[in-house]
C-alpha cells in the first residue's frame, strides 16, 4: 500500500510538473480565457445573470440595469462578451476581481451646473452609499453552473467578501448563516457535520458519512471526521442541503459541504497576508498567520497560486490531576499550490496539492464538579488530523457543452487517545493501573469524476457524469495501561483493513414544459464491493480472533423535480430525491465478544444499508427591487433502517442499525438591504427529528442524537465611507442551538444545547490594509455545546464542552 501511495503522489506531481512544461506549447492560449456564449435577445438584466452562469463569474448591480440587449453568441472573453452584450443598454461595467464584475448606469449628458450647498464646518463631507439590491449568486455544486435563484434544491452559498468580513478561518465562523447547519464540539479536526437534523449519531465509526464533504470537486472524506480545512484564500462555500445520491452517492445523504478555492491568475500578481492575535480570557494567547502568492509564469497560459497558514489556539482547560494549566492547546498548519496551464486553444488544467495538519495537546471538555474549566482525568488525550490532497482536472468548453475531468488522490490520517483507565478490568487486568486506548487510522482514496454538461442555453439542458473510486483503510487500535504496580503493556488490539470500490454512471436532465415549468429528472447507477480483514489479540487472555469477508451490490439512487418561475429570480419548486448506505462489518471488542444473530440486542456481526427518501417544497423570493431575498422549503423525511455508531460497555465503538426515523420541518434564509449601507441575514430551522421504529437495544420515539428542535441564526452590518478613501463596518451576530440529546438511549443519554453564540466585530478598510477586531461570547456564557469527551467515561459520568470564553481576535490584513 505504501508503495502504491507513493506512485500516487508521484504520478500527481508529474502531472503538475508536466502541465508547466506543455503550457509554453500552447499557441493560442490566449482564447482559452475565453468563453462560449448563447444568451437570446432579452432584458439587460436576465441577459447579465446568464452571462454569469455560462462564465461563472460574480456580477453585481444587474437590477439597476433596466435597457435590452441584443443577446451574445460565440466565444469571447469576459470583457469583450460584457461590451458586447451591454452595448446600446446605457449600463457599462468595470471589474472588481477577475471573478467579479461590477454593472452600472451610464451618466446622461451632463446638465447645466446649479449651485450645491456647501457643507457646515466640520461636518463630514461622506457620500451615502446608494440603496443596493441583494446580488444573484451563481453556483456549482448542482455539477454545472447555475442562478441559486434558479434550482429546485434548498442550496445556501457564502462569497468571498462575507467570508472576508466575517473573519472566517473555518466551518464554525459561518455556521449561523447557513440554516439547518451544525457540528459537533469534539474539537478540531474531531467534528463531525450535521445537516437538517439528519443525524446517524453524533460518534464517528465505521459508518460512511451524511455528510460529502468536497474541496473543489474532490471528495475528501468517507468515514472520517471533518479535516477542517482552514478557509485560506477561498472564492465560496457551497452547501447543498437533503440527499444529493443522484448526484454525489451515498456519502451525501443529508447534502453536501463544498469548499471552492481561488484559481491562479494569468494577467496579474497579487499577493496577500493576514495576522492576527487572541486574548481569551483565562485562557492562553492565540496567533495566527495567512500568506498567499499569484505568480503569472507565462503571459496568458501559466500561473500559480500559493497559500500558507498556521494558526495556534490557545488552551483554556486546565488538568487538574496532572497540574497543567491550558492544556487544549490546538496548532493547525498547512499549506496549497495550485497551478494553472492554457493547452491550446480550448484546454485548461488545473493541478493542485495541499496540506493540513491539526495537532491537539489534549481535549476541551470538562467533567462538573472540578470547575467551569477543569478536567480530571490520568493522562493528556492528544488528537492528530493530518490531510493530504493531489488532484489534476482537464476541462473544455464547446457550443455543444463542456467536458471536465478531475482526478484525485486523498490521504487523511488521524488518531485520538483517551483515558481508558476505567475500562481496564474488562480487557483482563484487575491491578489499579492508567490505562490509555489510541485508534491510528490511515485512509487513502483515489478518485475519478468526469462530467458532460450541455450549453445553458435551450429547452433542453443535460449533464452525463462517470464516477470511480478506490478507498483503502487501514486501523490499528491498541488499549495500553501502566502502572506502579505493572509494567507498560498492551491488552488489546486490532490491525484491520478495508478496500472498497465503486463504480457508478449518473445524469441529470432538464426541460422546460413552458416558458414558466421545467421538469428535472436525475438518477445514479453503481455498484460497491468491499473486502475486510481484522486479526484481534488480547494478550492478557491468550486470545486471538481473525475474521475476512468481503460483499457486493448495486444501488440505485433517482430524483425528481418541479420548479415554476414566477418571474426573474422568483421560483417555486418541489423536489423529490433519495439517498442511501451500503451496509458493513463488525469486527471489534473484546475477545469474548459475542456477535449476535437475528433481531436480539448487543453487537451484530454485520450492519444494514440504509436509505433516505426526502420530499420537499420551497420558494426562492425577491421583493423591493431585489433588496429583500427569501429562499425557505417544507420538507419531509423517511429514513429506514437507521445506520450509527455506538460505543460497547468496552468502550469500543460498533455500527448497529437502529430502527427507522423520519424528520419534518422547514428552513428560512433571508438576507435584507433596508437602507444605505445595511445588511441583515436571518436562518431558521424548525424540525422534528424521530425514531419512529425502533431495534432492540434503542427507544422509540426519541429525538435523532446531536440535532436540536429549532436553530437560529441571525446577522447585521452597517457599511459606511468615513472618507474618501476609509471605509468602516461594525457587524453582530448570534446562533441559538435548542436542546437535544447525546444518544439514542432517553433515559440514560445526557442532554447539551438551550445556548447562544454571540460575536461582534468593528473593522477599517483603508484600500488595501484592514484592520479588524472580533468580540466572541461577549457575556462570557457557559453554555454546553456537547455532552461528550471520552467514549470510556461517558456513560458513567457527565461530560461538558462549554463555550471557549470571551475572546478578543485582532487581525490585521494588508492585499498587495
Amino acid at each position: 500500500m505504501a508503495r502504491g501511495a507513493r506512485f500516487v503522489q508521484q504520478s500527481a506531481w508529474s502531472a503538475f510538473a508536466c502541465a508547466a512544461v506543455l503550457a509554453p506549447c500552447a499557441p493560442e492560449a490566449r482564447a482559452a480565457n475565453a468563453y462560449v456564449f448563447a444568451i437570446q435577445p432579452k432584458t439587460a438584466s436576465e441577459a447579465l445573470i446568464e452571462f454569469a452562469v455560462q462564465a461563472n463569474i460574480s456580477i453585481g448591480g444587474v437590477n439597476a440595469c433596466h435597457g435590452l440587449s441584443a443577446g451574445l453568441n460565440g466565444r469571447y472573453s469576459i470583457d469583450d462578451g460584457l461590451t458586447r452584450l451591454l452595448a446600446n443598454t446605457g449600463c457599462g461595467f468595470h471589474r472588481v476581481a477577475p471573478d467579479t464584475v461590477g454593472v452600472f448606469v451610464q451618466p446622461a449628458a451632463p446638465l447645466p451646473a446649479r449651485p450645491v450647498a456647501q457643507p457646515r464646518q466640520g461636518q463630514p463631507q461622506t457620500t451615502p452609499e446608494p440603496m443596493a439590491a441583494v446580488s444573484p449568486l451563481v453556483v456549482t455544486t448542482t455539477k454545472r453552473s447555475a442562478l441559486i435563484s434558479t434550482l429546485p434544491y434548498a442550496i445556501s452559498a457564502i462569497g468571498r467578501d462575507q467570508l472576508v468580513e466575517a473573519g472566517a478561518k473555518d466551518i464554525g465562523d459561518i455556521a449561523a448563516q447557513i440554516p439547518g447547519l451544525a457540528t459537533t464540539n469534539l474539537g478540531l479536526g474531531r467534528d463531525k457535520i450535521l445537516l437538517r437534523g439528519l443525524s446517524d449519531g453524533v460518534f464517528t465509526g465505521r459508518t460512511q458519512s451524511t455528510v460529502g464533504i468536497y474541496l473543489d470537486d474532490v471528495p475528501i472524506t468517507y468515514n472520517a471526521p471533518d479535516p477542517d480545512l482552514q478557509l485560506a484564500d477561498v472564492r465560496a462555500v457551497e452547501v447543498l442541503r437533503g440527499p444529493q445520491g443522484s448526484l454525489y452517492g451515498g456519502g451525501a445523504m443529508s447534502g453536501v459541504y463544498r469548499i471552492i478555492t481561488r484559481k491562479p491568475m494569468f494577467d496579474a500578481w497579487a499577493a496577500n497576508a493576514r495576522a492576527g492575535v487572541s486574548f481569551t480570557q483565562q485562557g492562553a494567547l492565540s496567533q495566527e498567520f495567512e500568506g498567499m502568492l499569484n505568480a503569472p509564469l507565462i503571459s496568458d497560459a501559466t500561473a500559480m497560486r500559493l497559500v500558507a497558514y498556521q494558526t495556534v489556539e490557545g488552551g483554556y482547560i486546565d488538568a487538574t490531576d496532572l497540574r497543567l494549566a491550558n492544556v487544549d492547546k490546538t496548532t493547525r498548519t498547512g499549506a496549497r499550490a495550485a497551478l494553472s496551464a492554457a493547452l491550446g486553444a480550448d484546454w485548461l488544467v488545473n493541478a493542485t496539492v495541499g496540506y493540513q495538519s491539526i495537532k491537539a495537546n489534549d481535549a476541551q471538555y470538562v467533567t462538573p464538579g472540578g470547575g467551569r474549566l477543569h478536567r480530571a482525568n490520568q493522562i493528556l488525550e492528544t488528537s492528530q488530523n493530518n490531510f493530504t490532497h493531489a488532484a489534476v482536472s482537464a476541462e473544455r468548453a464547446e457550443p455543444w457543452g463542456h467536458f471536465k475531468s478531475t482526478t484525485a488522490y486523498v490521504q487523511h490520517r488521524f488518531s485520538n487517545r483517551s483515558d481508558a483507565s476505567t475500562a481496564l478490568p474488562l480487557f483482563g487486568l484487575g491491578a489499579a493501573a492508567v490505562g490509555s486506548y489510541e485508534e491510528p487510522i490511515n485512509i487513502q482514496m483515489l478518485t475519478e469524476d468526469a462530467v458532460l454538461t450541455s450549453p445553458n442555453s435551450g429547452r433542453l439542458q443535460w449533464l452525463a457524469g462517470l464516477y470511480g473510486a478506490a478507498t483503502w483503510e487501514k486501523t490499528n487500535s491498541l488499549v495500553r495501561a501502566a502502572g506502579p504496580d505493572t509494567t507498560a503493556q498492551t491488552l488489546y488490539s486490532e490491525t484491520r483493513s478495508d478496500q472498497r470500490d465503486v463504480a457508478a454512471l449518473y445524469g441529470e436532465a432538464s426541460y422546460a414544459l413552458t416558458d414558466r415549468v421545467t421538469a428535472t429528472v436525475g438518477a445514479r447507477l453503481g455498484r460497491s464491493t468491499s473486502q475486510t480483514k481484522s486479526d484481534v489479540r488480547s494478550p492478557q487472555l491468550y486470545g486471538r480472533r481473525l475474521y475476512s469477508g468481503s460483499s457486493q451490490g448495486w444501488g440505485f439512487t433517482p430524483k425528481l423535480a418541479l420548479s415554476y418561475t414566477l418571474a426573474a429570480n422568483r421560483t417555486l419548486y418541489w423536489l423529490a430525491s433519495e439517498g442511501g448506505r451500503g451496509g458493513g462489518i463488525n469486527t471489534g471488542g473484546p475477545i469474548g465478544t459475542a456477535f449476535v444473530t437475528g433481531d436480539g440486542p448487543g453487537v451484530h456481526r454485520q450492519f444494514g444499508s440504509d436509505r433516505l427518501y426526502n420530499f420537499e417544497t420551497g420558494a426562492k423570493l425577491t421583493f423591493l427591487d431585489g433588496r429583500l431575498s427569501v429562499n425557505a422549503d417544507l420538507f419531509y423525511d423517511v429514513w429506514r433502517n437507521i445506520q450509527t455508531d455506538q460505543f460497547m460497555a468496552s468502550g469500543l465503538s460498533y455500527t448497529a442499525n437502529a430502527g427507522d426515523g423520519r424528520n419534518a420541518g422547514a428552513e428560512i434564509e433571508v438576507v435584507a438591504r433596508p437602507a444605505a449601507g445595511w445588511t441583515v441575514q436571518g436562518t431558521a430551522l424548525i424540525n422534528d427529528p424521530v425514531l419512529t421504529h425502533a431495534n432492540a437495544g434503542f427507544s422509540k420515539g426519541v429525538n435523532l442524537p446531536g440535532v436540536p428542535d429549532v436553530s437560529l441564526g441571525g446577522r447585521t452590518a452597517y457599511r459606511w465611507s468615513v472618507s474618501e478613501t476609509l471605509t468602516a463596518l461594525v457587524s453582530a451576530e448570534a446562533q441559538y442551538i435548542g436542546r437535544s440529546h447525546l444518544t439514542f438511549n432517553a433515559n440514560t443519554s445526557p442532554s447539551m444545547g438551550g445556548y447562544i453564540l454571540a460575536r461582534f466585530s468593528a473593522q477599517i478598510q483603508r484600500r488595501d490594509w484592514r484592520l479588524a477586531l472580533f468580540l466572541s461570547n461577549p457575556a462570557n456564557a457557559r453554555g454546553n455545546t456537547f455532552s461528550y469527551g471520552n467514549p470510556f467515561n461517558f456513560q458513567q459520568a457527565q461530560e461538558l464542552t462549554p463555550e471557549r470564553p470571551r475572546t478578543l481576535r485582532v487581525v490585521l490584513s494588508k492585499d498587495f
